[in-house]
């Protein structure tokens, strides 16, 4: 285990520099008080020093195995998330240590739930690591951490594979030079952002935190009302614009960068989500043109504007809004829970269960009914020109299967704490798919401050499993997997 240990203190450094950057900034140029930069300050440092003993501690060049990988990737979140909730207890941002952990662990999973009901009188130091907090997790700490763990004399693919069991695309030969690339990448997009949001009239403060919360699909914002606080249709194309290509994977992205065209319409998971979505906004301007009394003799570019973003946020799983989709008919409800649970493209920040994962069961279930008509025929489920082989179809069916009985269960035990059934399934289904806003008492403009600890503990738990999607965690439970 010495290797887990030492890798994770990477994990911690990183972690710990950002925080007391952000105490920094808290203290100049933000000039918040006392009580917001000290504890930033004090906790990054502490983080720091915790990080530097357990690197001394825990000396190692034996090479990471994928058990190591998944022991990683789950410790170390689960470290971060512990870790980074302090800053929020101890600026009495949050009442209870429980809440700061739900809001350490939203930001660090890019999910984007909060139970700060009024954010207007949060510290802006606060605020930056909650932002901040989007921008560490968003790619993955740990595909970062890959790119500098040689310096401790060890590999590190086994831990992008665990910690995004979905894509194994690489853009470059080594594991390490692919990590920089998307990181570079994933940096470009929100310098362009945060410039282009700053231009559409943001305070460079306010572009900052959401150029990070956009591009990580995370969803904090540093106003009460989100997005719908600007009142600004270019700043909602923007990022409507910015949430999209975070949804997609990054690798598509840095290949267009590097002068290789324009891959993202020749990759099949990327078409199929790009369908899905538009289906989804062609769908839902429709119902609200019927349906909705609030947008009865509204303009085709407004019902355009409100679908448009509400659906690629939540498809994005990133969770920002403009509009309180609480009160629209249940079908364009229904839809926008389908955009979630199905989420962006492997290899993008997105959460949830992966379009590519849905297309390649579309396609098993569309060979089994030819299969029904015509037994002889001999048929294969293909990705692009590839044709999967059964094991790749037991495993997608199995995680499928694997991520709708724990939305079932889930809501099974998160029901005593919640009004409704609708606040429990989509409190459960948006922590899992890292979306942050459900329905009922949890959508966008309500929060979830109003759940007891215990519920609050249970929906961050089921954000780490959600963002290590779900196997990575739950092998660990296995007997063999602490077995030599």
């Amino acid at each position: 285990m010495l290797v887990v240990f030492h890798s994770i203190s990477y994990l911690l450094a990183l972690e710990g520099l950002l925080m007391a950057l952000c105490g920094l900034a808290s203290w100049y140029p933000l000039g918040d008080s006392r009580t917001a930069w000290l504890p930033l300050l004090l906790c990054g440092g502490g983080i720091l020093v915790l990080a530097l003993l357990l690197w001394l501690l825990t000396p190692t060049r034996r090479e990471i195995t994928r058990r190591d990988g998944m022991a990683i990737a789950a410790f170390g979140w689960l470290a971060a998330c512990l870790l980074g909730a302090f800053p929020f207890l101890l600026s009495h941002v949050v009442p209870t240590y429980a809440a700061a952990f739900f809001e350490a662990t939203s930001g660090l999973t890019t999910t984007g739930s909060t139970v700060i009901p009024v954010l207007e009188g949060v510290p802006r130091g606060i605020l930056l690591w909650r932002a901040a907090s989007h921008l560490l997790g968003g790619l993955g700490v740990l595909v970062l951490l890959v790119a500098i763990l040689p310096l401790a004399g060890a590999g590190g693919s086994q831990i992008v594979h665990a910690e995004s069991p979905a894509s194994s695309d690489r853009v470059e030969p080594r594991m390490t030079s692919s990590a920089k690339a998307l990181w570079a990448t994933y940096l470009l997009l929100c310098v362009v952002l945060l410039l282009l949001l700053r231009a559409a009239g943001m305070g460079w403060f306010d572009a900052t935190c959401h150029a990070f919360s956009a591009v990580s699909n995370g969803g904090f914002s540093t106003r009460t009302a989100s997005i719908a606080a600007y009142s600004s249709p270019a700043i909602e194309a923007i990022l409507t614009l910015f949430m999209l290509l975070s949804a997609i994977n990054f690798s598509l992205h840095y290949r267009t960068l590097r002068g290789g065209g324009f891959p993202h319409l020749r990759h099949a998971e990327t078409r199929f989500f790009l369908a899905l979505l538009a289906l989804g906004v062609a769908a839902i301007a429709l119902i609200l043109r019927f349906q909705a009394p609030a947008y009865a003799g509204a303009s085709p570019l407004r019902l355009l504007r409100h679908a448009a973003f509400t659906a690629t946020s939540l498809a994005s799983t990133t969770g920002f809004g403009t509009t309180d989709y609480n009160t629209w008919p249940v079908a364009a409800k229904y839809i926008l829970f389908t955009l979630f649970l199905v989420g962006g493209v492997a290899g993008s920040t997105a959460g949830g269960m992966k379009a590519g994962r849905i297309l390649v069961l579309l396609k098993a279930i569309r060979v089994q009914i030819r299969l029904y008509l015509q037994p002889a025929a001999i048929l294969h489920v293909r990705n692009g020109r590839k044709v999967l082989p059964s094991s790749r179809l037991l495993a997608v069916s199995a995680f499928v299967l694997l991520y709708l009985l724990t939305v079932f269960l889930s809501t099974l035990l998160l029901l005593p704490a919640c009004p409704d059934l609708s606040t429990a399934v989509s409190s459960v289904a948006a922590s899992l798919s890292n979306t942050g806003p459900g329905f009922a008492a949890v959508g966008p403009t309500c929060n979830y401050a109003f759940l007891p600890a215990p519920a609050q503990a249970f929906l961050a738990f089921l954000m780490i499993l959600g963002r290590l999607e779900i196997l990575t965690v739950l092998v660990l439970l296995l007997p063999s997997f602490w077995r030599r």
